[in-house]
């Protein structure tokens, strides 16, 4: 794969580029550990790739592998570190996510590759960043904040600490750190130690009064610390009128810089323009695929130009529907919310599913899986399992997938509708604690459902034909309203349990000699023949649709 974007390309002279012992200082203990180290820590570090496990890693001499899909089992593990390193790679950023990395760090030992081990609750595309962080102090020197590339805030973070002589954060107004400076031996407290751990500062009166305080004040200002032996000072980063985050230096008291406040307003100005950059373009890389789906799914006449478009030839596709649970969850949220959704599950499809293209709707992302065919099903059901897992663990919510069926380009709609059925079934599933929403059952197809979904698809289309509910529901729904009876629960309850009264009773929570009179009286009151299968299942039919509507 290519470059990630902030390392430098093959060939760059070595004397300007860090080692890895400089990285290993840089990068920091609070976000990644270094796990394995080569004796030869001196080897040049020229940037950070994105790693797909199931291809040949691109010739890349002292890049960094971020091996978002690498499996730490297996018994090609060790052969796809030498791949690596035969490339060129000197190191490998990686998470356990639970699991064991004795294999991993035996290779790497065998292989002379470093390691880097990063906390599992760190999203990948922020590692990318810090990594890239960790580069550019010793790569460039001299630099100044006209010379950051648009949108990069750890360059910015970084060149602004190396001015002020201290350490930088960034964060929004909700307290989000949006980055923070990586130079080797900066000052650190327990408030900045947690601030980069959760990625968000620790919440507390004092710190909410510290925020407000700096976002009302026009200039630089002062805030305790808890350490006297270190000086914060603040600023607000503003367009307008309206605060976009504040930029935070936290400095030694002793070796204050007088300049800073100057430092830190400059700073300020240029953050502003670096903010509203990333996030435009952030909002409109992503809105502009999700332009290009949309019609792939939801207008079937555009459906085959969409298809061009994005690249997708295949003569059988799958739509897959994910969503968070509870639903009414990410719909009360931001655009800013849904978005992180969506960007969380398009970065892991780069990886897992490289062919895939993603959409989002309604707050239900949509994955396009070209080539679906039976062999690729279970191909395709794995990684969206991890795909789901991968999601839950960075959004801290359980996250649900159908797949639909297989579909040509003109009929794709079809498979879409289809995924949005099993996902609505799926979350019933959920809600009425059939599925555990932490379980692997996540992810369904018609198949996994069982019968339920088929039930209800001809259920649904008996009610849109005016066949349900059907003359023996309303008939006996009416008795019970006007003489607060209960046969429809006794006549379901005996039909569900395959007409054993004894185990209706156990369901009902009676007697069974209380489902018996009930039942003695059905003929009477109704005109319904149990005795009759054909009767039988026409009832229950019609009783299932009203209890499963």
């Amino acid at each position: 794969m290519p470059g990630h974007g902030a390392g430098m390309f093959p060939g760059a002279q070595s004397q300007s580029q860090p080692t890895l012992a400089d990285v290993a200082r840089s990068a920091g203990s609070e976000i990644v550990t270094v796990v394995e180290m080569p004796a030869d820590d001196q080897q040049a570090v020229a940037g950070s790739v994105l790693y797909d496990s199931t291809a040949a890693p691109a010739t890349f001499p002292g890049a960094v592998a971020l091996a978002i899909g690498l499996s730490l089992s297996g018994k090609r593990l060790r052969a796809k570190v030498q791949e690596l390193k035969d490339a060129g790679y000197v190191a490998i950023v990686y998470k356990t996510n639970g699991k064991a990395d004795t294999a991993l760090r035996a290779a790497a030992r065998d292989t002379g590759m470093a390691l880097f081990r990063a906390s599992d609750s760190v999203p990948w595309n922020q590692l990318a960043e810090i990594m890239d962080a960790a580069v550019i102090p010793h790569r460039q020197s001299g630099r100044t904040l006209v010379d950051i590339r648009p949108g990069d805030l750890f360059d910015l973070a970084n060149t602004v600490a190396a001015q002020a002589g201290g350490a930088i954060a960034i964060a929004d107004p909700d307290q989000t750190i949006l980055a923070y400076s990586t130079l080797p031996d900066q000052p650190i407290d327990e408030t900045r130690r947690r601030s980069i751990l959760r990625l968000h500062v620790p919440h507390s009166e004092q710190t909410d009064k510290d925020y407000r305080r700096v976002h009302a004040a026009s200039d630089a200002l002062d805030v305790a610390t808890e350490d006297p032996r270190l000086r914060r000072t603040a600023i607000a980063i503003r367009a307008g009128g309206a605060v976009l985050g504040s930029l935070w230096l936290l400095e030694r008291a002793d070796h204050h810089n007088e300049d800073a406040n100057r430092i830190l307003r400059e700073a300020a100005n240029v953050a502003a323009l670096h903010i509203l950059h990333k996030r435009t373009t952030y909002v409109s890389n992503l809105t502009r695929q999700m332009d290009l789906v949309k019609p792939l799914l939801f207008e079937p006449e555009r459906a085959e130009l969409a298809a061009i478009r994005l690249g997708i030839s295949a003569a059988s596709i799958r739509v897959a529907a994910l969503s968070v649970w509870p639903a009414d969850a990410i719909a009360a949220e931001t655009l800013q919310s849904r978005l992180r959704l969506f960007d969380t599950i398009r970065t892991a499809c780069a990886i897992r599913l490289p062919s895939a293209v993603c959409g989002l709707s309604d707050g239900i992302v949509y994955i396009v899986l070209p080539q679906s065919t039976e062999s690729s099903l279970q191909f395709q059901r794995g990684a969206l399992l991890k795909i789901v897992q991968n999601a839950r663990r960075l959004l801290s919510r359980p996250v649900l997938a159908a797949l639909g069926a297989a579909a040509t380009i003109d009929r794709l709609a079809e498979s879409r509708v289809n995924a949005e059925l099993v996902l609505s079934e799926l979350v019933r599933n959920v809600v009425e604690g059939r599925i555990s929403a932490d379980s692997d059952d996540v992810v369904a197809d018609d198949d996994s459902l069982g019968s339920r979904l088929q039930l209800r698809q001809i259920a649904s289309s008996l009610t849109a034909s005016g066949q349900l509910p059907g003359t023996h529901a309303l008939r006996i729904a009416g008795y019970d309203e006007r003489h607060k009876k209960s046969f429809e629960e006794t006549i379901y309850a005996y039909l569900s349990c395959g007409g054993n009264a004894i185990e209706a009773a156990k369901a009902l929570d009676v007697h069974v000699n209380t489902v018996r009179y009930r039942l003695s009286r059905v003929h009477a009151l109704f005109g319904i023949d149990l005795d009759d299968p054909e009767t039988r299942l026409l009832v229950w039919l019609q009783l299932w649709a009203t209890h499963n509507q």
